[in-house]
């Protein structure tokens, strides 16, 4: 990515003001003393003041998780940076909640994220084919219940993302703890901090920097691996992986329709550009369990 730096950081974190179980202060002392570079504080239907949390170096941001149900299922859009608490309104279907969730987090003077498709099985992108004003969504989601892999026939929310970009939607994918619980044992069904984040290419670290590089999709999405190097020419994709322990890594390219275009083993992985992929995206998966996901980019020949 150039000249520009790389902030870690997370967009969807709670405290005891909603469902947490630590004080905002403290949900930031966290992060800060575990690497992050920023986070957005993202408490249920309210807007949390995060005024004096920021310090040199760590920058926190205001944010609300804009929560309504319809059909029986909950729909939760985050509102980035907002300045005032998203209005809700009453509505009766899902892809009716999910666009009144943008549009109130858009009022407010937010940037919106879709979460956690996969919630309780919440929706797919059926219900997500003519939502306007977004264009992040949670593709992996740390907390309990968010079945981000789905199985029995359900798909994964990568299915999802998928999907969306075959019909030329334009969606990035952000991984994110969800974090609820940062004190005691983590078991069970605890929803810890520190398993989902982003990385992101920007040249500074501020509010307008951070959410300039969120919208053009200048970051990659990660439970665990870190990419030194992503890039891209006019004939090729290229990845550096930063070597952890003995960990081995295996990269798939995808193309639309979620079509593997090519599997690479090792720390720099490479996939030469035909035209006709449509997009093209990578997901590498650590030998310990971990993954990263990088953004759709679209070649000649896209929906």
């Amino acid at each position: 990515m150039g000249s520009l730096k790389r902030f870690r950081g997370n967009t969807h974190a709670h405290t005891t003001l909603s469902d947490g179980d630590l004080p905002p202060d403290e949900v930031v002392g966290w992060y800060r003393e575990h690497g992050y570079d920023f986070l957005f504080i993202t408490d249920h239907n309210r807007l949390t003041d995060v005024d004096g949390l920021s310090t040199p170096g760590f920058l926190v941001m205001p944010g609300c998780e804009v929560g309504v149900n319809a059909e029986g299922k909950p729909i939760h859009v985050n509102a980035l940076n907002c300045h005032s608490q998203p209005a809700t309104r009453e509505v009766h279907t899902i892809s009716e909640a999910l666009q009144m969730e943008v549009d109130a987090s858009l009022a407010a003077g937010g940037v919106p994220q879709v979460n956690h498709p996969n919630w309780v099985w919440a929706f797919t992108h059926v219900q997500m084919t003519g939502l306007t004003g977004c264009c992040l969504l949670e593709v992996f989601n740390a907390s309990t219940d968010c079945n981000n892999f789905g199985a029995g026939g359900m798909p994964s929310v990568e299915d999802t993302w998928d999907r969306l970009l075959s019909m030329g939607r334009r969606y990035y994918g952000l991984a994110s703890d969800d974090a609820h619980d940062y004190k005691g044992q983590f078991w069970g069904r605890c929803s810890p901090p520190g398993r989902g984040w982003v990385d992101v290419w920007a040249d500074e670290l501020s509010p307008a920097a951070i959410l300039d590089a969120l919208q053009a999709g200048r970051f990659y999405a990660s439970t665990e691996v870190t990419l030194a190097e992503l890039l891209v020419s006019a004939d090729a994709v290229r990845l550096r992986i930063e070597q952890v322990d003995d960990y081995r890594y295996t990269t798939t390219f995808v193309g639309r329709d979620g079509r593997v275009l090519a599997e690479r083993y090792g720390t720099e992985p490479e996939y030469q550009l035909r035209g006709d992929e449509g997009y093209i995206r990578a997901r590498v998966f650590s030998s310990n369990g971990g993954y990263a996901w990088t953004q759709p980019i679209f070649v000649d020949g896209r929906p």
